[in-house]
């Protein structure tokens, strides 16, 4: 019995073999930071295969990145979710033009999300471990880097340290 695929789905598994080897150097120039070779290859698959998610949403990364043209890479990053919302990729590219942008409130609903999809996919798991938490200053009258609140704050951690070293 044969399936019919969504419009989506034969979008993201439509990449031919040389659109497929020309992303995966791309990712990995991008991981080597090196957006603008990275752009150049992506802008080569997209040639090939218009309409796949995974090259829109490493291109609008890597445009964000090159050129710093946060409006067209995020709307290129939304297209690419929208195209495929179950890809806890797209979403983490969307979060990283997010934080370049400098909008962290959005990278981390996006970066949650990506990791609601998939608990076990490292990226979003990263993403969310460099943004970290912050605990609120201990005085909140003062600002955060008043020299009393950092000293404070220096002084609780490492009262939770011992705590936790004397409870384990």
């Amino acid at each position: 019995m044969a399936t019919v695929e969504t419009p989506q789905e034969t979008a993201v598994n439509s990449g031919t073999h040389e659109s497929n080897v020309l992303f995966n150097r791309a990712l990995e120039l991008v991981n080597r930071n090196r957006a603008d070779d990275a752009r150049k290859l992506l802008e080569m698959a997209l040639e090939i295969c218009p309409r796949h998610p995974g090259y829109l949403s490493l291109y609008g990364l890597c445009l964000a990145i090159e050129s710093e043209d946060y409006a067209s890479a995020r709307k290129i990053c939304e297209t690419a979710v929208r195209m495929n919302p179950k890809d806890p990729l797209s979403r983490v590219n969307l979060g990283r033009v997010h934080r370049l942008e400098g909008n962290n409130a959005a990278a981390y609903v996006e970066f949650l999300s990506a990791w609601k999809l998939d608990r076990k996919h490292p990226a979003p798991a990263l993403e969310l471990s460099r943004m970290g938490i912050r605990r609120p200053p201990v005085f909140t009258f003062l600002p955060r880097k008043h020299w009393l609140n950092v000293r404070a704050g220096q002084l609780r951690t490492q009262l939770l340290r011992t705590k936790s070293r004397i409870v384990s």
